[in-house]
């Protein structure tokens, strides 16, 4: 070697001596639903506590007290800005949030 090169890969070996050669994985396409990930069967079971943060200006216990039905208050988050999606001090993801019928749910808009 002249001192430029890194490695060389021979076409007998398929690897250089003394190098490992990374698997590339490819990347899968985006999924209209989690579901039909490889691994869902496993990450089904996994029993995690999820915590998303929406970040909510001059919001004080009192008012959380006080809070009655129909009561708006004011975000700092955007509205049109997904939320992080939290497991631990670990961003997993990103969400949104939906009302479905009278129930309020979080929909994983991406993994992170």
């Amino acid at each position: 070697m002249t001192g430029t090169e890194l490695a060389t890969l021979s076409g007998d070996s398929g690897k250089a001596p003394g190098l490992d050669v990374a698997k590339i994985t490819p990347v899968l396409p985006w999924m209209p639903r989690i579901e039909e990930h490889p691994a869902w069967e496993r990450l089904a079971q996994l029993r995690v506590t999820l915590r998303v943060g929406v970040r909510l200006n001059h919001f004080k216990v009192r008012d959380l007290l006080s809070l009655k039905e129909g009561q708006v208050f004011e975000s700092l988050s955007p509205d049109t800005e997904d939320v992080p999606l939290m497991i631990g001090q670990i961003q997993v993801g990103w969400s949104e949030f939906e009302i479905l019928e009278q129930r309020m749910a979080l929909r994983l808009t991406r993994l992170g």
